[in-house]
């Protein structure tokens, strides 16, 4: 019995060690200095800066689009990586704040820029067709997604079940900020597993 003992606590070691690995596989953001270029190397698709947020101590703040689905996601660049983890992981948190609509169809913080309606039943946010506009030749919609999203903020609230903040995720590389949207059918782990794909790449290309 007694040889039995030691067998049985090596056993028992070997079992939580290697449950201990889940934690393993989380994405840690690295050291590295980025710039701009470096985003745009990947494929990302820069265009406009934000309008009204302000992100102390910053160098960039700019959004585009990445990826096969023309996903937006905005990217927030400091010099350092001390501000990226402080200033921007504040900025992050405000841009991305979500809250349980009490009353009305508001579901987002009081310093969230851009917002989008999501609910609808028929058709992905931020588009809804209502009445016979936006139609062409034969009754045909005309859609381009550019246009749509940079008009995102225009949406009539009347036809607007909840109104959310654009950007639901954020993730911190080195001293870059990345903000990703929501995409319609798609939970916040997906926005996650976006995100830490499109960070990994950036970092091998650095």
């Amino acid at each position: 019995m007694k040889k039995l003992i030691p067998i049985i606590l090596i056993l028992n070691i070997l079992v939580f060690s290697c449950g201990s690995d889940s934690s393993s596989d989380e994405f840690v953001s690295s050291t590295n200095i980025y710039e701009m270029s470096d985003v745009t190397s990947v494929g990302w698709k820069m265009k406009k800066g934000f309008e009204i947020a302000e992100f102390p101590e910053s160098t960039d703040a700019r959004w585009g689009f990445y990826g096969p689905d023309g996903r937006e996601v905005a990217v927030i660049r400091y010099p350092t990586v001390e501000l990226a983890n402080t200033n921007g992981l504040q900025a992050a948190q405000e841009q991305t704040e979500y809250i349980e609509p009490i009353e009305g169809i508001t579901a987002y913080g009081d310093k969230v820029e851009k917002t989008t309606c999501r609910g609808f039943a028929d058709y992905p946010p931020p588009y809804k067709v209502t009445q016979e506009k936006n139609l062409g030749i034969n009754k045909t919609f005309l859609l381009n997604k550019n246009n749509f999203i940079e008009d995102a903020m225009d949406t009539i609230n009347a036809d607007c079940p909840r109104r959310e903040p654009f950007y639901r995720n954020y993730l911190i590389e080195g001293n870059i900020v990345i903000l990703g949207e929501l995409l319609r059918k798609e939970d916040l782990q997906m926005v996650d597993a976006f995100l830490e794909d499109m960070a990994i790449k950036i970092r091998e290309g650095k």
